[in-house]
């Protein structure tokens, strides 16, 4: 009887999919330059618990998602590779794009954004926050960490059901719109910088009833 010396495996996937890239820094200025001259606030449709989040103009928002028409087809595809699906056409629409100034204090609760995509761009993540989160105690996710949400909780050795995602300046995250996520809040006296937004399948009654 012959031992075994070499276990060929693999794994199921489990859990929506989500992507990290980073941007492109021409697409980083203009929406910092165009970000300070923004005044309509966005907070009656956020559940951030934040003073200064405000929605882009409706000329940022269609230059933007012109630009990073090639990330969502990204997205796409590896949406379906992960998942086994065929990588069909869906029609994208977007819904909105605002800015966030994350201040000392300020935090993101649990929550779910609307639509099917969605996505989160962090402009300026400063290096004090570093600094907090390495003296930082406690068991729970860092100060200023995004963490994701799915599923229900067990011993973390068993099953991983969050994931604590320390963004750096340049990282894009896109993922299911419908899954939860919370980000901590920090009491360095700085100011963190984010953009997110959603989209919308608009074909879904040319698509198959189990697509999605």
């Amino acid at each position: 009887m012959s031992k075994i010396t070499k276990v060929d495996y693999s794994h199921i996937n489990w859990g929506p999919y989500v992507m990290a890239t980073k941007m492109p820094d021409y697409i980083m200025k203009r929406l910092s330059e165009d970000g300070k001259k923004l005044k309509k606030k966005y907070n009656y449709s956020l559940a951030g618990h934040l003073k200064h989040q405000f929605l882009y103009s409706a000329e940022t928002q269609k230059w933007f998602y012109k630009e990073i028409t090639p990330i969502f087809n990204a997205y796409r595809e590896g949406h379906c590779n992960y998942h086994g699906l065929e990588n069909l056409a869906v029609e994208l629409v977007y819904d909105d794009l605002w800015i966030n100034y994350m201040k000392a204090g300020d935090f993101n609760p649990l929550h779910a954004h609307g639509g099917d995509y969605s996505f989160v761009l962090f402009l300026d993540v400063p290096k004090e926050l570093k600094k907090e989160q390495e003296a930082f105690e406690g068991t729970s996710a860092k100060p200023a960490y995004l963490t994701f949400e799915y599923g229900l909780h067990q011993r973390p050795k068993w099953a991983t059901v969050g994931n604590h995602v320390n963004p750096e300046t340049g990282d894009f995250l896109m993922f299911p719109a419908l899954m939860q996520h919370w980000v901590m809040p920090f009491k360095s006296k700085v100011t963190r910088i984010s953009v997110s937004g959603n989209l919308r399948i608009v074909n879904r009654d040319k698509l198959p009833n189990d697509y999605f």
